[in-house]
Protein backbone atom coordinates (compact mmCIF):
# COMPACT_ATOMS: atom_id res chain seq x y z
CA UNK A 1 0.00 0.00 0.00
CA UNK A 2 1.06 3.43 -0.54
CA UNK A 3 -0.22 6.70 1.49
CA UNK A 4 -0.69 10.06 -0.66
CA UNK A 5 -1.60 12.61 2.15
CA UNK A 6 -4.60 11.22 3.57
CA UNK A 7 -4.84 9.05 0.53
CA UNK A 8 -3.93 5.03 0.71
CA UNK A 9 -4.01 3.35 -2.95
CA UNK A 10 -4.01 -0.79 -2.52
CA UNK A 11 -1.36 -1.87 -5.61
CA UNK A 12 -3.81 -3.08 -8.40
CA UNK A 13 -3.97 -6.74 -8.38
CA UNK A 14 -5.81 -9.22 -9.55
CA UNK A 15 -8.73 -10.29 -6.92
CA UNK A 16 -8.81 -13.91 -6.24
CA UNK A 17 -11.31 -15.74 -3.66
CA UNK A 18 -9.50 -18.46 -1.34
CA UNK A 19 -12.47 -19.90 0.42
CA UNK A 20 -13.26 -18.20 2.63
CA UNK A 21 -11.28 -14.86 2.35
CA UNK A 22 -10.55 -13.03 -0.15
CA UNK A 23 -7.20 -11.95 -1.37
CA UNK A 24 -5.77 -9.42 -3.94
CA UNK A 25 -2.68 -11.26 -5.91
CA UNK A 26 -0.74 -8.14 -5.42
CA UNK A 27 -0.72 -8.33 -1.47
CA UNK A 28 0.44 -11.23 1.30
CA UNK A 29 -2.50 -10.71 3.52
CA UNK A 30 -6.48 -10.94 3.15
CA UNK A 31 -7.99 -7.43 2.04
CA UNK A 32 -9.54 -7.21 4.98
CA UNK A 33 -6.81 -7.21 7.08
CA UNK A 34 -4.84 -5.46 5.11
CA UNK A 35 -7.71 -2.87 5.48
CA UNK A 36 -8.27 -3.09 9.00
CA UNK A 37 -6.86 0.01 9.60
CA UNK A 38 -9.65 1.90 8.93
CA UNK A 39 -12.10 0.45 10.80
CA UNK A 40 -14.54 2.65 12.65
CA UNK A 41 -12.83 5.95 10.83
CA UNK A 42 -15.00 7.74 8.07
CA UNK A 43 -13.37 6.75 4.31
CA UNK A 44 -14.25 7.26 1.22
CA UNK A 45 -13.67 4.56 -0.96
CA UNK A 46 -12.90 4.76 -4.88
CA UNK A 47 -11.84 1.61 -6.96
CA UNK A 48 -12.30 0.77 -10.47
CA UNK A 49 -12.39 -3.18 -11.38
CA UNK A 50 -11.39 -3.90 -14.54
CA UNK A 51 -11.45 -7.05 -17.07
CA UNK A 52 -8.09 -6.68 -17.59
CA UNK A 53 -4.75 -4.79 -16.25
CA UNK A 54 -4.75 -1.51 -16.81
CA UNK A 55 -3.77 1.72 -15.49
CA UNK A 56 -5.89 4.04 -13.33
CA UNK A 57 -6.45 7.15 -15.74
CA UNK A 58 -7.31 4.09 -17.90
CA UNK A 59 -9.71 2.24 -14.99
CA UNK A 60 -11.25 5.69 -14.40
CA UNK A 61 -12.03 6.47 -18.07
CA UNK A 62 -14.18 3.31 -17.73
CA UNK A 63 -16.03 4.15 -15.15
CA UNK A 64 -16.00 4.76 -10.58
CA UNK A 65 -17.95 3.11 -7.98
CA UNK A 66 -17.91 5.38 -5.18
CA UNK A 67 -18.77 4.69 -1.77
CA UNK A 68 -18.26 6.94 1.46
CA UNK A 69 -19.13 6.64 5.25
CA UNK A 70 -18.04 4.75 7.99
CA UNK A 71 -15.92 2.00 7.70
CA UNK A 72 -16.46 -1.51 9.57
CA UNK A 73 -13.64 -4.10 8.69
CA UNK A 74 -12.88 -7.38 10.30
CA UNK A 75 -11.44 -10.49 10.13
CA UNK A 76 -11.61 -12.98 13.06
CA UNK A 77 -10.45 -16.70 12.50
CA UNK A 78 -11.85 -19.39 14.81
CA UNK A 79 -10.10 -22.21 15.99
CA UNK A 80 -11.60 -25.01 18.43
CA UNK A 81 -8.73 -26.82 20.89
CA UNK A 82 -10.05 -29.98 19.75
CA UNK A 83 -10.48 -30.00 15.74
CA UNK A 84 -7.75 -26.57 15.19
CA UNK A 85 -9.13 -23.89 12.04
CA UNK A 86 -12.94 -24.20 11.72
CA UNK A 87 -13.66 -20.87 9.60
CA UNK A 88 -12.83 -17.20 9.18
CA UNK A 89 -15.52 -14.39 9.53
CA UNK A 90 -14.65 -11.15 6.75
CA UNK A 91 -16.43 -8.21 6.99
CA UNK A 92 -15.56 -4.60 4.91
CA UNK A 93 -18.62 -2.24 5.02
CA UNK A 94 -18.45 1.21 4.02
CA UNK A 95 -21.08 3.64 4.74
CA UNK A 96 -23.71 0.33 4.60
CA UNK A 97 -22.02 -1.01 1.48
CA UNK A 98 -21.13 -4.45 1.45
CA UNK A 99 -17.60 -4.13 -0.60
CA UNK A 100 -16.29 -7.82 -0.08
CA UNK A 101 -19.43 -8.72 -1.34
CA UNK A 102 -18.91 -6.76 -4.66
CA UNK A 103 -15.66 -7.19 -4.73
CA UNK A 104 -16.33 -11.02 -4.21
CA UNK A 105 -18.64 -11.30 -7.39
CA UNK A 106 -16.04 -9.97 -9.28
CA UNK A 107 -13.28 -12.51 -8.68
CA UNK A 108 -11.05 -13.24 -12.09
CA UNK A 109 -10.47 -9.48 -12.46
CA UNK A 110 -8.51 -6.52 -12.26
CA UNK A 111 -9.07 -4.32 -8.83
CA UNK A 112 -7.51 -0.89 -8.62
CA UNK A 113 -8.26 0.54 -4.95
CA UNK A 114 -8.27 4.09 -3.11
CA UNK A 115 -8.95 4.66 0.47
CA UNK A 116 -8.86 8.29 1.62
CA UNK A 117 -9.22 9.03 4.82
CA UNK A 118 -11.51 11.66 6.44
CA UNK A 119 -10.59 13.87 10.06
Amino acid sequence: MLRYGSTIVVQAGFVKYILPILFLSSLVDPLAEELGWMSGKKVTVRYWITDKQCTRDEAAEAAMLTAMGAADVTLNSRYSDITGYLWTDEDLNIGGHDLLAELKSNVGKWLILEVQEHA
